[in-house]
């Protein structure tokens, strides 16, 4: 027997611990049948083998990101992209160009701006965007997408005046002096305009997501865990599925409440395609503080967020989930929404004897009742390394919990050494996509630098047990014979750059399937 391709000449990390390192690897159709080294491998090598010498980059796992909203990615690149803007009149200029491309009337929306990097040093205005774009309503988001600016057109169509009230935990910015609007919407206030921002056609969202997925397959991503927000998204996939554009893995992750649409749903067995799980949303979030924790937030006695269902609902949902014959998910972050999870998921392996791999999102607040908790049924915990970072260095973490909870906040290390698998995402579009920047937080965690990961554990969280979390630890994950040709190829070994620059590797080749779905070259 040859082999379709070969790569040889490399550094290949299995995170096999049976075989954590070799020279090569060899891959018939859509599987690997050698990994080894240079001369074990070339054996395999016929006169229609493809050969790719990496002269010593690294092959890794095809990269798993476990939680990322690929429609809106999708949306996103449909976008004005801002980032890297340097000044308002860059920002004006670009805004001009896309608004001569586009229709009038039609919503143009943008992202990544920041006043920091301006030579203005100052916030745009919709006077700014007027200038640019006058016949087309403007919404553009800073790069925290927790502030947009918005031009005068937009503030017409969306009806809101100088005599607007603020909506509740949102700010509309003023003049000083006169007291009108200078186009700055904040926080919840940002609503006001964009739910006026139509949603874009089916057809258009397909060609999008199809965008996106080449994006996500050039980040060295071979399989998703595609957080579903609505059923249109199951039919996307779908057509992408049928129409050849769908170049990764996909286990779709769908709201509780869209169970009744998936009967239907085209599935594929080859790990290509399955609804694999449906979530419960238990509570808020941190940043907004609804998530619901136990003892109030520091300095808010009347603040401790909120539970979004009873137990007795929670279990209810839960059961239905187990049900279905799917993964049971639950977004629980403060402590209380964790115990509550917790609680769920005791009761359904009581009732159920096996409830499968329960998957609590984010657990992000935890004491060491809980961590036992979650050991002793076998939870996985899933976390965006990104989002992490952003806890502590824009929300303020340690000062919103105290120093006491923040030691347990997102405690990673703690929850490995306890033998928890843990999965990585990336949350793109919401934090990049970039799953080498997950590894680099992880490893360079600086608020209680205990909690720090090693390169091969942080690795494991995009593979090895990102694999194990939706049950195809025999099909991916690792590289190991008689497993999917799923590998990435980097350019260096990230044990072998310095911790803060991991994230600077490029992905030189994305296979899925033993095609190359993406060179560099």
């Amino acid at each position: 027997m040859h082999a379709d391709l070969a790569l040889v000449n490399g550094k290949v990390r299995t995170m096999n611990p049976a075989q954590p390192k070799a020279e090569a690897v060899a891959i018939k159709n859509d599987r690997i049948v050698k990994v080894g080294t240079n001369k074990s491998v070339s054996q395999l090598i016929g006169k229609q083998t493809r050969v790719i010498r990496l002269n010593g980059k690294t092959v890794v796992p095809g990269f798993i990101d476990t939680h990322i909203h690929v429609a809106d990615f999708g949306k996103c690149l449909l976008w004005l992209d801002l980032t890297g803007v340097k000044s308002v009149k860059e920002l004006q200029q670009r805004l001009k160009e896309r608004a001569k491309a586009t229709a009038g009337g039609k919503w143009i929306v943008g992202r990544g701006w920041n006043q920091a990097h301006f030579r203005e040093k100052r916030l745009p205005t919709s006077a700014d965007l007027d200038s640019a774009s006058p016949d087309n309503p403007v919404i553009l988001y800073h790069e925290s997408a927790m502030m947009c600016v918005v031009n005068s057109k937009a503030l017409e169509v969306a009806g809101v005046t100088e005599l607007a009230p603020e909506p509740a935990g949102g700010t509309i910015d003023k003049e000083a002096k006169t007291g009108e609007l200078t186009g700055i919407l904040r926080d919840s206030a940002t609503e006001l305009v964009w739910s006026k921002v139509p949603e874009p056609g089916e057809d258009e969202l397909l060609e999008a997501t199809a965008s996106a997925c080449k994006k996500i397959a050039e980040a060295g991503v071979a399989s998703v865990h595609w957080m579903v927000l609505s059923a249109n998204e199951l039919s996307i996939m779908s057509r992408l599925q049928a129409q050849k554009k769908l170049p990764i893995r996909v286990n779709a992750i769908i709201p509780a409440n869209l169970l009744g649409k998936i009967k239907g749903f085209r599935s594929d067995d080859s790990s290509a395609l399955r609804v694999g799980g449906a979530v419960i949303v238990a509570d808020g979030y941190l940043a907004s503080k609804t998530a619901a924790l136990s003892e109030p937030y520091s300095g808010e006695p009347e603040a401790n967020g909120k539970m979004l269902y009873t137990q007795d609902e929670l279990n209810a949902e839960a059961a239905k989930i187990i049900g279905a014959g799917l993964q049971l998910v639950i977004h629980a972050m403060g402590d209380k929404a964790v115990d509550g999870a917790l609680t769920a998921i005791e009761q359904m392996r009581a009732t159920y004897g096996k409830a499968g791999r329960c998957r609590i999102e984010q657990a992000a607040v935890l004491n060491d009742a809980l961590v036992e908790r979650i050991r002793a049924q076998q939870v996985v915990v899933s976390v965006q390394p990104r989002v992490i970072a952003s806890e502590f260095s824009v929300w303020r973490a340690t000062e919103n919990l105290g120093t006491e909870r923040a030691k347990w906040l997102y405690p990673l290390k703690t929850l490995i050494s306890k033998g928890v698998r843990v999965i990585g995402g990336s949350d793109c579009p919401m934090e990049p996509l970039n799953p080498l920047l997950g590894v680099q937080d992880t490893v360079t965690r600086e608020p209680f630098a205990e909690q720090r990961l090693t390169v091969e554990e942080a690795l494991r969280l995009y593979t090895v047990d990102a694999a194990y979390s939706s049950n195809e630890e025999k099909l991916k994950g690792t590289i190991e014979e008689g497993k999917l040709a799923d590998l990435t190829v980097l350019s260096r070994d990230p044990e072998d750059a310095q911790p803060n620059q991991i994230s600077e590797i490029t992905v030189e080749l994305t296979i899925i399937g033993g095609k190359a779905v993406f060179h560099k070259h």
